[in-house]
């Protein structure tokens, strides 16, 4: 039983990161729009966010398919 709950605690911990995630990518969009931000900066930090998220989900895709959730 305590692999469950390891895998319900990283499931969580995957959920925080990728809000947090999605908050920079949205504050990004943001700056961007408002052009606080010059074109090359917000195409690079927009691929980082992105990989990153891409990571988390696939991440959690296992989380849930490791728990059953799939």
């Amino acid at each position: 039983m305590s692999g469950f709950v390891s895998i319900g605690a990283r499931t969580k911990d995957l959920e925080r990161q990728r809000d947090k995630l999605l908050d920079d990518l949205k504050k990004l969009e943001e700056k961007h729009r408002k052009s606080e931000v010059d074109e090359t900066f917000y195409k690079e930090e927009r691929h980082k966010i992105e990989r990153g998220l891409v990571e988390v989900m696939d991440r959690l895709a296992q989380m849930r398919f490791l728990s059953g959730q799939a």
